[in-house]
């Protein structure tokens, strides 16, 4: 299984079945094709999420394939691989796919290899020992997010450790060429320190007060509505559903001449990022809004990245109350 550290840290467990590609054996009369079966195999991984979708591992793990064939012919034997990789992977932030908060991931790995090995017959000849090699991988995947904290995830891993050498029961070298390994692996990541949304605060709606007095130049604030979002995600959660029909309802039977739309995020991560962070959350307000009835053309999206924080923070601080957007519906006077 999969262990993974995110920002704060994080850990992921992941089982898979892993099936390996055919290894070219040469030299020592061993010439020969061996294919190995799928087997198990497990990783823990423990990394690091920077907050701009990039996140680092340190990747040990096991691998276990038994021989197939050899020569296309019936054959025994096994071989093991203990890997240590160091990782390099991206969350893309994109709106929920059918409705599911699902984040695909891409990556790439190094690290290396120790290999056992055991099979025969080649030529008669029975190839075992064990090699260290440097071995690379690369990485696809996507993950649901079961909680902030918790995602579910399925991945694809595709591991090469180059050219081990293993010698024949007569005593000589063998070479073998690059063992390939494909593995689907069912992941769990945990990342520790993601802080929920506050309970007090999932929506907020500021009602028009009521004027103090009749004085002509007293100013009313416009009604303002604020969804909250998870850290680094730009989906909207289905706590934030009651209050955006609430803010449909209000624009569509008041007289509203504007609907202002405006993203904000934390102050964890660049500037640049967050910027676009904070337009992709007041664009999925704003497509909400419109699915809900209101019209496209009344509404004005703008994103504030990391300015205006509601709670003042150092920057890198990831608050969850400064992660939203607000939503306000500007009548003739307001």
């Amino acid at each position: 299984m999969t262990l993974c550290k995110s920002f704060p840290p994080a850990a992921v467990l992941a089982p898979a079945l892993i099936g390996a590609a055919a290894v070219l054996f040469s030299g020592s009369s061993t010439n020969s094709t061996t294919s190995y079966a799928a087997g198990p195999a497990g990783l823990l991984s423990f990394g690091y999420a920077l907050g701009n979708g990039f996140r680092f591992e340190l990747e040990p793990g096991y691998r276990y394939n038994d021989v197939d064939t050899i020569n296309g012919g019936s054959a025994g034997g096994r071989t093991q691989i203990f890997t240590g990789m160091v990782n390099a992977l991206y969350d893309f932030d994109i709106p929920p796919i059918f409705g599911l908060p699902v984040t695909p991931h891409i990556g790439a790995g190094a690290g290396w290899a120790h290999l056992w090995n055991r099979s025969s017959p080649h030529n008669g000849l029975t190839v075992t020992g064990q090699d260290d090699r440097p071995a690379f991988q690369a990485i696809a995947g996507a993950e649901y997010s079961l909680s902030p904290a918790l995602k579910l995830g399925l991945d694809y891993r595709y591991l090469v450790a180059n050219d081990a050498s293993f010698r024949t029961s007569a005593g000589a070298p063998s070479n073998a060429g690059d063992f390939n390994d494909h593995a689907i692996m069912l992941t769990l990541r945990y990342s520790f320190g993601t802080m929920e949304k506050p309970g007090a605060q999932p929506a907020v709606f500021t009602p028009t007060p009521p004027p103090p007095a009749p004085t002509p130049q007293a100013s009313v604030p416009p009604p303002a509505y604020t969804v909250y979002f998870n850290f680094d995600r730009s989906d909207i959660e289905a706590s934030a559903q009651p209050i955006l029909e609430r803010a449909a309802g209000d624009a569509k039977n008041g007289k509203v001449t504007r609907i202002a739309v405006t993203g904000y995020t934390d102050l964890a991560g660049s500037a640049e990022y967050n910027q676009r962070l904070s337009e992709r959350r007041a664009a999925a307000v704003r497509a909400a809004l419109v699915k809900l009835g209101v019209p496209d053309d009344e509404i004005a999206t703008v994103g504030r990245g990391k300015n205006d924080p509601i709670v003042k923070t150092a920057d890198g601080v990831r608050e969850p109350r400064n992660r939203r957007v607000e939503i306000v519906l500007q009548t003739p006077g307001s």
